[in-house]
């Protein structure tokens, strides 16, 4: 049987995880798309090493 604090997480969960859903899709709505949570693109350092970027830079030169 579960405890009643477990019950009352659920319940606050879901109650947060719906209000989440209803604010998303509000907002594809009004834009087209999800603008505020998740950028749609990250900015990559210079300096990390891409394994890939480098063999398509040898493959130029041979």
């Amino acid at each position: 049987m579960k405890s009643k604090s477990k019950k009352n997480k659920k319940k606050q969960f879901s109650s947060v995880k719906a209000l989440l859903k209803a604010d998303r899709e509000k907002e594809i709505e009004q834009y087209g798309k999800q603008v505020s949570m998740r950028p749609s693109r990250v900015h990559k350092s210079k300096k990390d090493y891409d394994r890939k970027k480098n063999k398509v830079d040898k493959g130029d030169l041979e």
